[in-house]
């Protein structure tokens, strides 16, 4: 056991996001029966965790990790080491990858432990979502290098959410379309999502990314879209049959499309919120509703017809690939320690941050 006797917690208002503090209190060193405390080494920060935050509320991710009122702790994806555990199965000195806050210690209760990993079964994450409950044990994760654990954190999760959706596009025969609009193309579910629909499908289907001037060049250098367009450019948009898959929930901008389309846009898919400040933008859409997709329901579905472990190597076959061909696009920047945490939360919740660089953090 360290001899750290507090933990510390990043907190975000939930009302207001770029308004941040930290809380610290001392770190509970009894432990009931089957819980693990963790420390939690290092995390990946994007934009992504903002996405998080802004669904808090209607997709229940502030009640993973609880904090006082009116505040919340960010869910982020990263890397954790058992430092002491009431169950029999787990062990210290065990690091597990996983959902955790951005804080330096995490007290979950291990349930239905298996070599491969093990379940938060506390009280209070019940009714939330399992896959973000369940956390991989890394001697037995083949996806696992430690060589690579930066680039995991940053692009796994995501990368995860990308491959469900070019399976759940394809499942749905891409709704007809001949070409499918990304918005927010400089994200990494963006990039992993277009990357598998150029390199996993051969529908001849276009792939045309939706992005800002600032961040044209590093789309372009990734080699990923068919054509690149700026969102002052919608108006360029072919009236195709087309799918628009909205990563930036940005609804200005979604409206644009829709209207400009309008009875050639055959599927609109909302699912990340990367420029969050405009939420509130227009909500006049011609075409389609926008259907929210939500990964885990997916990851379900997938699991209940493919199997135990079906989902898991059916993704393992083009994580590799991918990883290979995205090792130029990022540089992964590493931080330590308070200030270096609000000083990156403050740059991604903004939409400062550079796509061409990742950063991973640890508190302490």
């Amino acid at each position: 056991m360290r001899d750290t006797i507090n933990a510390v917690d990043f907190l975000v208002r939930r009302d207001n996001l770029a308004a941040s503090s930290w809380e610290t209190s001392p770190l509970r060193t009894t432990l009931g029966p089957d819980e693990v405390l963790l420390r939690v080494d290092r995390f990946a920060l994007t934009a992504n965790n903002v996405t998080y935050a802004v669904a808090g509320d209607s997709m229940k991710y502030w009640d993973f990790f609880p904090a006082p009122a009116g505040f919340g702790r960010v869910p982020v994806w990263g890397f954790a080491d058992v430092v002491a555990s009431n169950h029999a199965d787990v062990a210290e000195g065990e690091r597990l990858y996983g959902y955790f806050p951005m804080s330096s210690h995490l007290v979950i209760k291990a349930g239905r432990v298996s070599p491969r990993g093990l379940r938060d079964v506390s009280d209070h994450r019940q009714h939330l979502a399992v896959v973000y409950n369940q956390y991989t044990r890394v001697q037995n994760d083949p996806a696992w290098r430690a060589d690579t654990e930066g680039v995991q954190m940053l692009y796994r999760p995501l990368f995860t959410t990308s491959f469900l959706l070019d399976d759940f596009l394809a499942m749905n025969s891409f709704f007809d379309a001949r070409q499918i609009i990304l918005t927010s193309a400089s994200s990494k579910t963006s990039l992993g999502l277009a990357w598998l629909l150029k390199t996993q499908r051969k529908s001849g289907i276009r792939v045309i990314g939706l992005t800002g001037s600032d961040n044209r060049a590093f789309v372009a250098g990734t080699s990923c879209y068919d054509e690149i367009l700026g969102y002052h450019e919608i108006e360029s948009l072919t009236r195709a049959p087309s799918v628009i898959v909205d990563m930036a929930g940005n609804r200005s901008a979604l409206a644009a499309v829709h209207n400009w389309l309008d009875a050639d846009l055959k599927y609109s898919c909302q699912v990340g919120a990367t420029h969050w400040q405009a939420l509130r933008g227009t909500t006049t859409l011609a075409g389609p509703r926008p259907s929210p997709f939500f990964a885990p329901g997916h990851i379900e579905q997938r699991r209940s017809q493919w199997g135990d472990g079906g989902m898991e190597a059916a993704l393992a076959k083009v994580w590799q690939p991918f990883l290979d061909a995205s090792a130029s696009w990022i540089v992964v920047q590493y931080g330590v320690g308070q200030s270096a945490v609000e000083s990156v939360w403050a740059e991604v919740v903004s939409g400062r941050n550079l796509p061409a660089v990742g950063h991973v953090l640890s508190v302490e």
